[in-house]
């Protein structure tokens, strides 16, 4: 239960989508029930919310070595705010144009806003991995009167980096750093065709993903709005001759997927995401930590829904290679303009800052370093 997709804008199915969110994060506090049994007709969608939000607990990052410098100090100091603000483009430039977007083949240039470029890692997280999942718990910086079910991570599949809020994946997946090939050496990066699809079926296991595609350049230096030729899950257009940027660094990926819907039955969606900036760090004399701090936009197409986040990532390395451990923290946020047009959500919303987080998930992650054959039976 509780794993649907919100198909349509109407109130109905925003408030079912915003009581089942809840249920899979009560289900997870301390004395929580062990079904989500409970009929939806029964609930008080107030009361359950002020319920949930009392048992929350405050989120506790892992503690961290001395930092290089102070601009070091702000992405670390991220994972253990009480809240976050929103330091990326003007919302009006974080927009997909959606008129373009609904009508084109996920190929058109001017669909998304401008891509950041791609993000970079150290090289020690070169290969393949296997990460596991533990959520700790969701706060609301600007209070529950906020929340909307437009908000990224109220509804399954509304953000990519955690597509599932409040739900542990049972089973860890694959996930795949790839090293670009230049005369410099080359720079680790996150494969997002690889990734993406892995952890969306992780957290959301009633979900198929069907076709990926990526704005992949082996230009390190930025990134094309122009997405790549689509690779099925068939195989059919994936073969490196056929698209050979799928796998390149991107900072742009679009996913055709099918999944469950309220009203029974299957349907086939789209979602697209855009990095639109980043920031990463090295922590500690040794360079065994590492912090990222990455703002995305996101449409949701047969929704006609966008979304906003910050992801904020902590990685350790383990010594004696035991494995890495880490944090991911999502800021999610809700513009004015978006907000307006939710009918579930009473008053003009004056009295809420647009650029403040609205909500924060935080979950714990481990990894485990695997070979290429092991990644290819999970």
């Amino acid at each position: 239960e509780g794993n649907y997709f919100v198909t349509s804008s109407s109130n109905e199915h925003i408030t079912m989508m915003f009581i089942f969110l809840l249920v899979h994060i009560f289900q997870l506090l301390p004395g929580a029930v062990d079904s989500l049994s409970v009929p939806a007709a029964t609930i008080d969608r107030q009361g359950f919310i002020a319920r949930c939000a009392a048992g929350m607990v405050s989120y506790v990052g892992t503690p961290f070595p001395a930092l290089a410098d102070d601009a070091d100090v702000g992405v670390a100091a991220l994972l253990d705010a009480r809240t976050i603000f929103w330091d990326g483009p003007s919302w009006p430039s974080c927009r997909y144009a959606t008129s373009t977007l609904l009508s084109s083949n996920n190929n058109n240039q001017s669909n998304s806003p401008p891509p950041s470029k791609p993000a970079y890692y150290p090289d020690w997280l070169e290969g393949y991995w296997t990460i596991s999942y533990k959520f700790v718990g969701a706060t609301f910086p600007q209070g529950r009167r906020i929340l909307s079910l437009r908000t990224a991570g109220a509804g399954l599949g509304t953000c990519l980096s955690l597509p599932n809020v409040g739900y542990n994946p049972p089973a860890a997946h694959a996930l795949h750093f790839e090293k670009s090939n230049n005369a410099n050496g080359g720079k680790v990066y996150e494969d997002l065709a690889y990734n993406v699809p892995r952890r969306f079926e992780a957290f959301w296991p009633q979900a198929k993903v069907l076709a990926v595609q990526t704005n992949g350049s082996m230009k390190e230096d930025g990134s094309s709005k122009m997405l790549s030729a689509k690779c099925f899950v068939t195989g059919d257009g994936c073969s490196s001759d056929m698209n050979p940027n799928l796998h390149s660094p991107a900072s742009r990926i679009a996913i055709d997927f099918e999944g469950p819907t309220r009203r029974g039955g299957r349907l086939t969606q789209s979602s697209d995401v855009t990095m639109l900036g980043y920031t990463t760090k090295n922590a500690g004399s040794t360079s065994d930590y590492y912090y990222t701090e990455i703002t995305y936009s996101q449409y949701n197409i047969n929704q006609d829904l966008q979304t906003f986040y910050k992801e904020i990532r902590s990685l350790r390395r383990l010594d004696n290679d035991a494995g890495i451990t880490g944090n991911i923290r999502v800021a999610a946020f809700l513009p004015r303009y978006i907000k307006e047009i939710d009918a579930t959500v009473s008053g003009n919303g004056d009295d809420y800052n647009e650029n403040e987080a609205v909500a924060i998930y935080d979950y714990k992650v481990f990894m485990e370093g695997i070979d290429v054959m092991e990644a290819a039976r999970i």
